[in-house]
Protein backbone atom coordinates (compact mmCIF):
# COMPACT_ATOMS: atom_id res chain seq x y z
CA UNK A 1 0.00 0.00 0.00
CA UNK A 2 1.20 3.51 -0.80
CA UNK A 3 1.98 5.58 2.27
CA UNK A 4 0.76 9.01 3.39
CA UNK A 5 2.04 10.72 6.55
CA UNK A 6 0.04 13.53 8.18
CA UNK A 7 1.73 15.56 10.91
CA UNK A 8 -0.71 17.19 13.27
CA UNK A 9 -3.35 14.92 11.83
CA UNK A 10 -5.75 14.65 14.78
CA UNK A 11 -7.54 17.96 14.18
CA UNK A 12 -10.48 18.89 11.99
CA UNK A 13 -8.65 18.88 8.63
CA UNK A 14 -6.29 16.03 9.45
CA UNK A 15 -9.10 13.72 10.54
CA UNK A 16 -10.94 14.31 7.28
CA UNK A 17 -7.79 13.73 5.19
CA UNK A 18 -7.06 10.54 7.11
CA UNK A 19 -10.51 9.20 6.30
CA UNK A 20 -10.42 10.18 2.61
CA UNK A 21 -6.92 8.86 1.93
CA UNK A 22 -7.82 5.54 3.58
CA UNK A 23 -10.92 5.35 1.40
CA UNK A 24 -8.59 5.76 -1.60
CA UNK A 25 -6.53 2.78 -0.44
CA UNK A 26 -3.55 4.57 1.09
CA UNK A 27 -1.89 3.54 4.31
CA UNK A 28 -1.99 6.62 6.55
CA UNK A 29 0.33 7.39 9.45
CA UNK A 30 -0.47 10.21 11.88
CA UNK A 31 2.29 12.15 13.64
CA UNK A 32 0.99 13.44 16.96
CA UNK A 33 1.60 13.50 20.69
CA UNK A 34 -1.10 10.89 21.17
CA UNK A 35 0.31 7.51 22.27
CA UNK A 36 -1.15 5.73 19.24
CA UNK A 37 0.48 8.13 16.75
CA UNK A 38 4.00 8.46 15.36
CA UNK A 39 6.05 10.46 17.86
CA UNK A 40 7.94 13.65 17.05
CA UNK A 41 11.21 11.89 17.83
CA UNK A 42 13.55 12.55 14.84
CA UNK A 43 14.33 8.86 14.33
CA UNK A 44 10.62 7.94 14.39
CA UNK A 45 9.85 10.69 11.88
CA UNK A 46 12.58 9.55 9.49
CA UNK A 47 11.34 5.97 9.68
CA UNK A 48 7.76 7.07 8.99
CA UNK A 49 8.78 9.23 6.03
CA UNK A 50 10.76 6.53 4.22
CA UNK A 51 9.16 5.77 0.82
CA UNK A 52 6.13 7.97 1.50
CA UNK A 53 4.14 9.34 -1.40
CA UNK A 54 3.21 12.44 0.56
CA UNK A 55 3.97 14.18 3.86
CA UNK A 56 1.44 16.79 4.94
CA UNK A 57 2.31 19.09 7.84
CA UNK A 58 -0.73 20.59 9.59
CA UNK A 59 0.90 21.00 13.00
CA UNK A 60 0.61 24.29 14.86
CA UNK A 61 -1.30 25.94 17.67
CA UNK A 62 -4.66 27.32 16.56
CA UNK A 63 -4.79 31.05 15.88
CA UNK A 64 -8.35 31.05 17.28
CA UNK A 65 -7.33 32.42 20.67
CA UNK A 66 -6.45 35.69 22.35
CA UNK A 67 -3.15 36.85 20.90
CA UNK A 68 -1.37 37.39 24.18
CA UNK A 69 2.41 37.37 24.11
CA UNK A 70 2.45 33.78 25.41
CA UNK A 71 0.00 32.64 22.72
CA UNK A 72 1.88 34.53 20.00
CA UNK A 73 5.07 32.72 20.97
CA UNK A 74 3.28 29.36 20.96
CA UNK A 75 1.63 30.04 17.58
CA UNK A 76 4.96 30.86 15.95
CA UNK A 77 7.14 28.29 17.71
CA UNK A 78 4.76 25.40 17.08
CA UNK A 79 4.93 26.05 13.34
CA UNK A 80 8.67 26.71 13.13
CA UNK A 81 9.60 23.73 15.31
CA UNK A 82 7.38 21.19 13.57
CA UNK A 83 8.57 22.31 10.12
CA UNK A 84 12.21 22.11 11.20
CA UNK A 85 11.76 18.62 12.65
CA UNK A 86 10.08 17.38 9.48
CA UNK A 87 12.65 18.94 7.16
CA UNK A 88 15.59 17.46 9.05
CA UNK A 89 13.90 14.06 9.20
CA UNK A 90 13.37 14.09 5.44
CA UNK A 91 17.03 15.00 4.91
CA UNK A 92 17.96 11.88 6.91
CA UNK A 93 15.81 9.56 4.75
CA UNK A 94 17.44 7.03 2.44
CA UNK A 95 14.28 7.00 0.31
CA UNK A 96 12.69 10.38 1.01
CA UNK A 97 9.03 11.20 0.37
CA UNK A 98 8.09 12.33 -3.12
CA UNK A 99 6.15 15.40 -1.94
CA UNK A 100 6.11 17.50 1.22
CA UNK A 101 3.10 19.81 1.54
CA UNK A 102 3.38 22.30 4.38
CA UNK A 103 0.30 24.13 5.56
CA UNK A 104 0.45 27.88 5.16
CA UNK A 105 -2.24 30.56 5.29
CA UNK A 106 -3.85 33.30 3.25
CA UNK A 107 -3.33 35.48 6.33
CA UNK A 108 0.04 36.37 4.81
CA UNK A 109 -1.75 38.81 2.48
CA UNK A 110 -2.77 42.34 3.38
CA UNK A 111 -6.54 42.58 4.04
CA UNK A 112 -8.22 43.75 0.84
CA UNK A 113 -11.75 44.70 -0.16
CA UNK A 114 -11.20 45.30 -3.88
CA UNK A 115 -7.83 43.89 -4.95
CA UNK A 116 -7.76 40.09 -5.35
CA UNK A 117 -4.59 38.51 -4.03
CA UNK A 118 -2.92 35.82 -6.15
CA UNK A 119 0.44 34.14 -5.78
CA UNK A 120 1.88 36.71 -8.22
CA UNK A 121 -0.15 39.89 -7.71
CA UNK A 122 -0.07 40.27 -3.96
CA UNK A 123 0.53 42.74 -1.18
CA UNK A 124 1.82 41.06 1.97
CA UNK A 125 0.51 42.16 5.33
CA UNK A 126 2.48 43.56 8.22
CA UNK A 127 0.45 42.32 11.19
CA UNK A 128 1.28 39.45 13.53
CA UNK A 129 -0.31 36.67 11.50
CA UNK A 130 1.35 37.84 8.29
CA UNK A 131 4.73 37.75 10.03
CA UNK A 132 4.02 34.25 11.35
CA UNK A 133 3.21 32.92 7.88
CA UNK A 134 6.26 34.61 6.36
CA UNK A 135 8.62 33.05 8.89
CA UNK A 136 6.83 29.70 8.55
CA UNK A 137 7.30 29.66 4.78
CA UNK A 138 10.89 30.87 5.04
CA UNK A 139 11.93 27.98 7.29
CA UNK A 140 10.10 25.57 4.99
CA UNK A 141 11.80 26.74 1.81
CA UNK A 142 15.18 27.01 3.53
CA UNK A 143 15.29 23.23 3.21
CA UNK A 144 16.81 22.20 -0.11
CA UNK A 145 15.60 18.67 -0.79
CA UNK A 146 16.63 17.44 -4.25
CA UNK A 147 14.42 14.33 -4.15
CA UNK A 148 11.34 15.82 -2.47
CA UNK A 149 9.08 18.43 -4.03
CA UNK A 150 7.96 21.16 -1.62
CA UNK A 151 4.63 22.98 -1.76
CA UNK A 152 3.30 25.58 0.67
CA UNK A 153 -0.50 25.67 0.63
CA UNK A 154 -1.74 29.13 1.55
CA UNK A 155 -5.12 27.97 2.80
CA UNK A 156 -8.20 30.06 3.53
CA UNK A 157 -11.00 29.08 5.93
CA UNK A 158 -11.80 25.39 5.43
CA UNK A 159 -15.51 24.56 5.57
CA UNK A 160 -16.49 21.07 6.69
CA UNK A 161 -19.19 19.06 8.42
CA UNK A 162 -17.52 18.02 11.64
CA UNK A 163 -15.75 21.05 13.00
CA UNK A 164 -13.89 24.13 11.90
CA UNK A 165 -15.29 27.61 11.38
CA UNK A 166 -18.71 26.63 10.03
CA UNK A 167 -20.20 25.07 13.17
CA UNK A 168 -20.32 28.20 15.38
CA UNK A 169 -21.73 30.25 12.49
CA UNK A 170 -24.46 27.66 11.97
CA UNK A 171 -25.32 27.82 15.66
CA UNK A 172 -25.55 31.63 15.60
CA UNK A 173 -27.72 31.51 12.50
CA UNK A 174 -30.14 28.97 13.98
CA UNK A 175 -30.64 31.31 16.94
CA UNK A 176 -31.43 34.21 14.60
CA UNK A 177 -28.07 35.92 15.10
CA UNK A 178 -26.70 35.17 11.64
CA UNK A 179 -26.83 38.61 10.10
CA UNK A 180 -23.90 40.45 8.59
CA UNK A 181 -20.93 41.05 10.87
CA UNK A 182 -19.72 44.65 11.15
CA UNK A 183 -20.15 46.38 7.76
CA UNK A 184 -20.54 43.05 5.97
CA UNK A 185 -18.39 44.26 3.09
CA UNK A 186 -15.28 42.35 4.17
CA UNK A 187 -14.44 39.54 1.74
CA UNK A 188 -14.54 35.93 2.85
CA UNK A 189 -12.20 33.43 1.18
CA UNK A 190 -13.08 29.81 1.84
CA UNK A 191 -12.62 26.25 0.60
CA UNK A 192 -14.66 23.07 0.96
CA UNK A 193 -12.85 20.26 2.78
CA UNK A 194 -13.36 17.93 -0.19
CA UNK A 195 -11.56 20.34 -2.51
CA UNK A 196 -8.69 20.58 -0.01
CA UNK A 197 -8.31 16.79 -0.23
CA UNK A 198 -8.63 16.72 -4.03
CA UNK A 199 -6.05 19.49 -4.38
CA UNK A 200 -3.55 17.29 -2.53
CA UNK A 201 -4.30 14.42 -4.92
CA UNK A 202 -3.96 16.78 -7.88
CA UNK A 203 -0.58 18.08 -6.71
CA UNK A 204 0.66 14.54 -6.12
CA UNK A 205 -0.10 13.69 -9.74
CA UNK A 206 1.35 16.92 -11.21
CA UNK A 207 4.96 16.08 -10.49
CA UNK A 208 6.43 19.25 -12.02
CA UNK A 209 4.70 21.56 -9.56
CA UNK A 210 6.28 23.07 -6.46
CA UNK A 211 6.41 26.35 -4.58
CA UNK A 212 3.48 28.41 -3.31
CA UNK A 213 -0.18 27.72 -4.08
CA UNK A 214 -3.27 29.54 -2.86
CA UNK A 215 -5.66 26.89 -1.56
CA UNK A 216 -9.02 28.64 -1.70
CA UNK A 217 -12.17 28.51 -3.80
CA UNK A 218 -12.16 30.70 -6.93
CA UNK A 219 -15.24 32.71 -5.90
CA UNK A 220 -14.82 34.56 -2.58
CA UNK A 221 -17.93 36.29 -1.26
CA UNK A 222 -18.65 39.21 1.02
CA UNK A 223 -19.50 38.53 4.64
CA UNK A 224 -23.02 39.86 3.98
CA UNK A 225 -23.55 37.44 1.09
CA UNK A 226 -22.13 34.50 3.00
CA UNK A 227 -24.33 35.05 6.04
CA UNK A 228 -27.43 35.52 3.86
CA UNK A 229 -26.76 32.27 2.01
CA UNK A 230 -26.20 30.54 5.34
CA UNK A 231 -29.63 31.76 6.51
CA UNK A 232 -31.23 30.50 3.31
CA UNK A 233 -29.50 27.13 3.51
CA UNK A 234 -30.75 26.63 7.06
CA UNK A 235 -34.23 28.01 6.25
CA UNK A 236 -33.90 30.72 8.87
CA UNK A 237 -36.03 33.74 7.88
CA UNK A 238 -33.87 36.47 9.42
CA UNK A 239 -30.50 37.23 10.96
CA UNK A 240 -29.78 40.02 13.40
CA UNK A 241 -26.60 41.84 12.33
CA UNK A 242 -23.68 42.27 14.71
CA UNK A 243 -22.14 45.77 14.73
CA UNK A 244 -18.38 46.14 14.94
CA UNK A 245 -18.38 46.99 18.66
CA UNK A 246 -20.40 43.85 19.41
CA UNK A 247 -17.90 41.71 17.47
CA UNK A 248 -15.01 43.27 19.37
CA UNK A 249 -16.69 42.70 22.74
CA UNK A 250 -17.87 39.17 21.95
CA UNK A 251 -14.43 38.14 20.66
CA UNK A 252 -12.83 39.07 23.95
CA UNK A 253 -15.62 37.29 25.85
CA UNK A 254 -15.14 33.97 24.00
CA UNK A 255 -11.35 34.24 23.93
CA UNK A 256 -10.46 35.04 20.33
CA UNK A 257 -9.37 37.99 18.19
CA UNK A 258 -11.96 40.21 16.42
CA UNK A 259 -9.65 40.61 13.41
CA UNK A 260 -10.29 36.97 12.51
CA UNK A 261 -13.83 38.06 11.60
CA UNK A 262 -13.34 41.70 10.70
CA UNK A 263 -10.36 41.46 8.32
CA UNK A 264 -11.16 41.18 4.63
CA UNK A 265 -9.66 38.17 2.84
CA UNK A 266 -9.88 38.40 -0.95
CA UNK A 267 -7.70 35.59 -2.32
CA UNK A 268 -7.81 33.82 -5.70
CA UNK A 269 -6.24 30.40 -6.59
CA UNK A 270 -4.51 31.59 -9.75
CA UNK A 271 -1.87 28.83 -9.95
CA UNK A 272 -4.28 25.95 -9.33
CA UNK A 273 -6.71 27.23 -11.93
CA UNK A 274 -3.85 27.85 -14.35
CA UNK A 275 -2.64 24.25 -14.27
CA UNK A 276 -6.12 22.81 -14.70
CA UNK A 277 -7.53 22.03 -11.29
CA UNK A 278 -11.34 21.98 -11.46
CA UNK A 279 -13.05 22.73 -8.17
CA UNK A 280 -15.78 20.38 -7.01
CA UNK A 281 -17.31 23.26 -5.05
CA UNK A 282 -16.37 26.57 -6.70
CA UNK A 283 -19.46 28.40 -5.38
CA UNK A 284 -20.43 29.00 -1.77
CA UNK A 285 -24.12 28.15 -2.30
CA UNK A 286 -23.22 24.70 -3.62
CA UNK A 287 -20.72 24.15 -0.80
CA UNK A 288 -23.27 25.07 1.87
CA UNK A 289 -25.93 22.92 0.26
CA UNK A 290 -23.56 19.95 0.41
CA UNK A 291 -22.37 20.56 3.98
CA UNK A 292 -25.69 21.46 5.60
CA UNK A 293 -28.16 19.11 3.89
Amino acid sequence: MKKIVIAGGTGFIGTFLNMRFREMGYKVFIVSRNPEGISWNPADLTSAFENAELVVNLAGKSINCRHTQANKTAILDSRINSTSLIGNAIKACKNPPKLWVNASATGIYKPSLLLPMTEDEAVLGTDFLSEVVSQWENIFFDFKLPDTRQIALRTSVVLGKNGGALNPLVLLTRFGLGGKQAEGTQMFSWIHQEDYFRILLFLMKNTDEQGIFNCTAPQPVSNREFMLLLQQSLHVPFGIPAPRFVIEFAAKFIGTEPELILNSSYVIPKRLSGIGYHFTFPRIDKALANLLN
